[in-house]
């Protein structure tokens, strides 16, 4: 049967696009660590992390804030402003990406004629002959991907997440399956690195086709638009700084492990929360058409605040229970799918990303919705509150115990004490609902998932359940807050 519900069908491409590759990376994993051996399997991890991180930062925003003014466009129905918004955007993203470029060649000169690079002290365990052209390539790659964004962002300002998910599950996955092959003929990083720049400028021509055929009689023109990049600026730099908060939040330990524990336990470490990372992220698929529907719905009638209730609701309660299902089955599920030695090596972690998840879930639908309502120094504010907190929780708790373990339960113990915070803040800004259950009655179905998770044991996990499940539906879905049409319009 069709799904009627554009909402639904943005929810579910965001779902499809999220999980599906990262089911496939688990099931080739095994492979990629035999074939590569763990330590490099461990620097190519690293190496992806770099892309990703940089893919972020030197956006400066741009996603989010080319996805809310063409949503807004929309919605005032204005042609002339559209294509302005775009044509800057176009501009902008492209003077990133040559200077990107730039700087990957003259990275690549330096290391080639300067006798100075030479010299350069790198830990041996996470160096080799290859790793400076490993890293140029990467560059490249990362001047390549701010077109990709480009494009994605104007297809969900449109509301297109079908086709942001297609272009992105089909980018993947030829990147994926060419990397397989790569890997079982027994080429280096480098080669792999390299097919993944050619496939990703590809598609990125592809989706830039595309782009132009949903919007009949737009054509680039590189005439400046100050007005509009004055304003793709002043949003993007809140949602700039938001991003620099979570590189931050989520990538330092990343980095910390790599160096200070080595590229082997970087290489399981950086795979558990891979994992825990696109669970992460398909919860957010969930609610992300969250962001351009209150952009443009703010144009229109200015009330979005039962969306906010509803799609926390949504995300709050899928999430949750597919994380304490998850924490039913990942141990037999990995001992399988990896063996019990290497299980071993990233066990814990897996669980305690879990928890973790269980309070960062509760932060999705504030920061969608406040973006797109506009209220962005207030969310920033938000952001680094608590993400602040993680890093500085991160930091103490290895500081005393020196490893992976100690640097999850120091974010998890910063979580717990701040998620509470920003939802009384939120609820004091925006909500105007009671303090007590906005503050507290929301933590606890996430309390009662970590709990179970942390002790493990049968019959407490029951009664946990129980608890979690009655705070969740007397409050999360009362009818004063929770309506199901929403997401069937």
């Amino acid at each position: 049967m069709a799904v009627s519900s554009q909402n639904l069908r943005n929810s579910g491409w965001n779902i499809v696009n999220i999980l599906l590759y990262p089911i496939a990376f688990m099931g080739l994993t095994p492979i990629f660590i035999h074939r590569m051996g763990e330590t490099h399997f461990g620097i190519w991890m690293l190496v992806n992390s770099y892309v990703y991180i940089a893919v972020n930062i030197i956006s400066f925003g741009f996603s989010n804030s080319i996805t809310a003014h063409v949503a807004e466009a929309l919605g005032k129905q204005d042609q002339r402003k559209l294509f302005a918004y775009i044509n800057a955007s176009t501009r902008i993203i492209a003077i990133i990406t040559t200077i990107t470029a730039l700087l990957a060649f003259l990275a690549l000169f330096a290391f080639l004629t300067l006798p100075a690079f030479d010299q350069v002290n790198i830990t041996a365990e996470i160096t080799g002959p290859s790793i400076e052209l490993v890293l140029v390539v990467a560059t490249l790659l990362i001047a390549i991907k701010f077109f990709e964004l480009l494009y994605q962002s104007v297809f969900k300002g449109f509301e297109r997440f079908d086709l942001a998910g297609k272009y992105n599950i089909l980018n993947k996955f030829v990147v994926l399956g060419a990397q397989l092959v790569l890997v079982l003929q027994g080429y280096e990083l480098v080669v792999l690195f390299l097919s993944n720049l050619v496939i990703n400028f590809t598609m990125v021509a592809i989706q830039g086709f595309v782009m132009h055929r949903i919007m009949p009689g737009y054509r680039f023109h590189p005439r400046k638009n100050p007005e509009e990049s004055k304003e793709l600026f002043a949003f993007g730099f809140w949602t700039w700084i938001q991003t620099i908060i979570s590189v931050g939040a989520y990538q330092v330990d990343r980095f910390i492990v790599a160096f200070a524990l080595g590229p082997i336990v970087a290489g399981y470490y950086i795979l558990a929360s891979t994992i825990a990372n696109h669970m992460h992220m398909a919860f957010g698929a969930m609610g992300s058409w969250l962001f351009p529907k209150v952009a443009r719905q703010k144009e229109i009638s200015g009330d979005t605040t039962i969306y906010f209730h509803t799609l926390r609701g949504v995300t709050t309660g899928i999430s949750l229970a597919l994380i304490l299902g998850m924490s039913l089955i990942y141990r037999p599920f990995f001992t399988l799918w990896i063996g019990p030695e290497k299980f071993a090596k990233m066990g814990s972690f897996f669980g305690l990303f879990l928890i973790y998840e269980a309070f960062l879930t509760l932060s999705i639908v504030p920061q969608f919705y406040l973006n797109g309502i506009r209220m962005l120094r207030f969310i920033t504010v938000l952001e680094l509150m608590y993400k602040s907190g993680i890093l500085i929780g991160m930091f103490v708790a290895f500081y005393f115990v020196p490893t992976g373990d100690s640097l999850l339960i120091g974010q998890v113990v910063a979580l717990m004490l701040l998620m509470p915070v920003e939802y009384y803040l939120v609820n004091r800004k925006i909500l105007h609902d009671n303090p007590f259950g906005e503050s507290l009655v929301t933590m606890i179905p996430s309390f009662c998932v970590a709990l179970s998770i942390w002790f493990n044991l049968l019959p407490l996990t029951t009664g946990l359940i129980i608890i979690g499940a009655v705070a969740f539906i007397s409050y999360y879905l009362k009818p004063t807050r929770f309506n199901l049409q929403i997401l069937l319009s």
